[in-house]
């Protein structure tokens, strides 16, 4: 009998580690979502307050040391923000059903595309920056179809994805409200102001951004998770 009950706990065990594993996982991505959040909001802060745009324009602006740090903790913050969502849908799934599920899929596909852009804006562009600085002048677009079409396929499918996560989670209930509320509201505040570099506009919308996924980050370390191994 003893040595039945040890060849038991020998097969269950295999089937319960993983289970663990991915709770404790799923838990961590609501601080990736924490420190995903304030990255963002100090990055927008240091392009709207420390990096030089208006006294040496946008061109030279990107060889500065402010400027390496805002853009690298972009980066930062949107591929902890690929964790940071696991985590904040995984104490929701069960509230937002199969709507919840396919908005999850478009945020995160998104945001992994939107790392592309985050990391460019690390390397090419100063890059770009000093070899051909006649292209900074313009629209970034302009300087290639091919990245006119990334670009428009990226921003675009997150944005939206945020938009329906944000709806998603509203509808579930396991967050307060007024987060998914700020969430979907930074879109189109990011959107529609003036886009300038280093404005007030120009990084207000992802400043609320950031401050909705330390929020939702937050409430998600107070709750269990929504799923339980069985």
């Amino acid at each position: 009998m003893t040595q039945q009950t040890q060849q038991q706990r020998r097969e269950v065990s295999p089937e319960v580690l993983p289970s663990d594993g991915l709770s404790r996982f799923v838990r961590a991505g609501a601080w990736a979502a924490m420190v995903s959040g304030l990255a963002l909001v100090v990055s927008l802060l240091m392009e709207w307050l420390v990096v030089p745009y208006e006294r040496l324009g946008q061109t030279e602006a990107y060889f500065t040391n402010a400027s390496h740090v805002a853009s690298g903790l972009r980066l930062f913050s949107i591929v902890l923000l690929l964790w940071g969502l696991i985590g904040i849908y995984g104490r929701q799934s069960r509230a937002t059903g199969t709507f919840g599920l396919w908005t999850f899929v478009v945020v995160f596909s998104g945001t992994a595309l939107t790392v592309g852009n985050a990391w460019a804006e690390v390397f090419v562009w100063p890059t770009l920056a000093q070899v051909a600085p006649n292209a900074m002048t313009g629209p970034i677009t302009e300087v290639s179809p091919y990245l006119s079409a990334g670009l428009g396929l990226s921003f675009p499918l997150f944005g939206i994805g945020l938009i329906l996560f944000g709806a998603a989670t509203f509808w579930a209930g396991v967050y307060p409200r007024w987060a998914p509320v700020l969430l979907i509201v930074s879109i189109p505040v990011t959107i529609f102001l003036d886009p300038t570099a280093g404005t007030f506009q120009e990084s207000i919308g992802q400043i609320l951004l950031g401050i909705a996924l330390v929020a939702l980050g937050f409430y998600g370390l107070r709750r269990a998770p929504s799923t339980t191994s069985s």
